[in-house]
């Protein structure tokens, strides 16, 4: 059938089936994912961006050998890709499962994180979890915040603790979640020794009105975390200075453009 096609043609399909293959995705349709990079693979049997995604679909299947097959696949026609070299890295440390993982993973609606002065903050998580915790990990992934005692711990959907907010930030988060806020978060960078939240204040309780649970600091600059135009494309890819790893939601082989989300001023959550 593909040798009837146009190069015309076949660039057509080949962006319906990444935009599909990003929809099953987000979706967690990883099944229908893998079979949608599948086909762009039989049009284009080397293109390293579908190998990726084909890698990640496998991975949240449980199918560990055929995801380090996949990126291996990336490496030969793409040697310096990061997304591979990462994955396959985190993949040494996975066996393979009889199915899907055993964590169901929920992805961040990109639209919960759109600037909004005081509501939006980052940290980088400490006391990490196990190694096998945080190899399922992808950037995009939600995370449950959970109070345990004077600790705010992060975990998966699967209850499983990534790490614990660190103290300053947990205190004053673990108070105004007593009063009745509520928060949610997800993962905006993956990399050896490193998880790193966005939080966002999903509901304020009107007894804390006017609070501000993420202040910004010195100059009143906003902390402004913000979606560009690139996270909800087709052809997303790594990006090292977020030590990011996620097929689906990285985009370029250019290391130096900043992915995912950007901020301005005010870095510093801490009062």
């Amino acid at each position: 059938m593909t040798q009837t096609l146009s190069a015309e043609e076949k660039l057509s399909l080949k962006k319906q089936w990444t935009d599909l293959a990003i929809k099953q995705a987000q979706e967690g349709q990883w099944g229908e994912a893998a079979s949608t990079n599948k086909s762009i693979l039989n049009i284009f049997p080397q293109e390293p961006d579908a190998y990726n995604r084909l890698g990640k679909a496998y991975s949240e299947l449980g199918q560990y050998s055929e995801a380090r097959q996949a990126y291996s696949q990336t490496l030969k026609y793409n040697p310096s890709n990061t997304i591979a070299k990462k994955n396959l890295e985190r993949l040494q440390t996975l066996q393979d499962s009889a199915g899907p993982g055993t964590v169901g993973v929920e992805r961040i609606d990109p639209r919960l994180f759109i600037e909004e002065t005081g509501k939006t903050g980052f940290t980088e998580l400490i006391n990490l979890g196990s190694i096998n915790v945080l190899a399922r990990l992808g950037v995009g992934d939600r995370i449950n915040l959970v109070v345990d005692g004077h600790r705010l711990l992060a975990k998966n959907s699967g209850q499983e603790i990534i790490g614990q907010v660190e103290p300053r930030l947990a205190s004053r988060l673990i108070g105004y979640i007593n009063e009745g806020n509520r928060y949610v978060a997800g993962i905006l960078a993956l990399d050896l020794g490193l998880v790193r939240l966005i939080i966002r204040e999903e509901y304020q309780h009107p007894k804390l009105f006017g609070t501000v649970s993420f202040p910004s600091q010195g100059s009143g600059e906003t902390v402004r975390a913000y979606i560009k135009d690139s996270i909800l494309r087709h052809d997303r890819e790594d990006d090292d200075e977020l030590g990011s790893d996620d097929e689906y939601y990285d985009g370029g082989d250019d290391a130096e453009e900043l992915n995912e989300f950007e901020f301005e001023g005010g870095n510093d959550i801490e009062e």
